[in-house]
């Protein structure tokens, strides 16, 4: 009797504990960002350092610590995209007080992020050239194949922006058939303006 009631506790739990998973995490949508071609395989995405950087100064946010993608940050979206598709990431620096740069890598924990990222962190090679950014208004093209499914991160590599929080999720996955972004309302506090629709 004892070990049906643990059994039972214990499947209660796991439910319990996905279903806060399931509603943490936003439904998966396609933004105006992100172009799917299913017949060739290909997804276009355009990412934009500091989406929300006038938003929040006209509101008299001023939030330093804040530097987003399309108005994302620390984890707060995930880009899915199809394994084997190529993805064409179109990123453009709207900044006017810092240069900013992207790459793919690794996940990293809080206390294992390095200071700065290198053209060495990069998965795949994609990476923006200079890593340590580019300027206001200016744009580069990273395209790669996401050829290893798994968890990785879009990060910004210069000094201290990735500690600072300025990535967002990137993951490759099976059995998609267009690439979708997922936003964790959890970790998007509602004070804060909203991201790139």
């Amino acid at each position: 009797m004892t070990m049906v009631r643990f059994t039972y506790l214990a499947v209660l739990v796991l439910a319990l504990g996905s279903m806060s998973g399931i509603a943490l995490a936003g439904e998966p949508f396609v933004p105006s960002w992100i172009k799917n071609n299913p017949t060739a395989k290909t997804v276009a995405i355009e990412i934009v350092a500091d989406w929300n950087q006038v938003e929040r100064f006209r509101r008299g946010n001023i939030r330093t610590d804040i530097i987003d993608f399309n108005g994302y940050w620390g984890g707060n979206l995930t880009i899915v995209v199809p394994a084997a598709w190529t993805v064409q990431l179109e990123f453009i620096n709207g900044s006017s007080s810092f240069r900013h740069s992207l790459m793919v890598t690794r996940v990293y924990a809080q206390s294992e992020m390095p200071v700065k990222l290198t053209a060495e962190d990069a998965i795949w090679g994609a990476y923006t050239d200079p890593p340590e950014g580019i300027k206001l208004n200016e744009r580069r093209q990273l395209n790669f194949v996401a050829r290893d499914v798994g968890n990785y991160f879009l990060a910004c590599g210069r000094q201290t922006h990735l500690m600072d929080g300025h990535w967002i999720y990137f993951e490759v996955r099976d059995g998609l058939k267009q690439a979708v972004a997922i936003v964790d309302e959890s970790k998007f506090p509602h004070e804060q303006p909203p991201g790139r629709p």
